[in-house]
């Protein structure tokens, strides 16, 4: 381990220059804690499926389906926007992971 490692570790947590990066308390939270984000979206997508397939299957008004269609779209919007933070903050542990 080269000293450029021992001090990113460091500036983690004091137990990570003692610990390999996957023992590390502080990146273990770190990425639990995008799994965890990453399965809410999941299953607010999942949601999103859901209620589709429910005015579709009920409704043939056009205005329920573009109403819908609306709904939806603002939640992918939303949805792609906190995969973005998503990404970077992993983007972000990694170096930590691989150093």
């Amino acid at each position: 381990m080269n000293d450029n490692t021992n001090l990113t570790r460091r500036a983690c947590c004091s137990d990570c220059a003692e610990t390999t990066p996957l023992t590390c308390p502080t990146i273990m939270s770190i990425i639990t804690s995008i799994a965890h984000q990453e399965d809410a979206l999941a299953c607010i997508l999942n949601a999103e499926c859901a209620k589709i397939n429910k005015v579709v299957t009920n409704y043939s008004d056009l205005d329920d389906l573009l109403a819908i269609d609306t709904s939806v779209e603002k939640i992918l919007i939303q949805t792609v926007a906190l995969e973005g933070i998503l990404k970077a903050k992993l983007d972000s542990v990694i170096p930590l992971l691989t150093g």
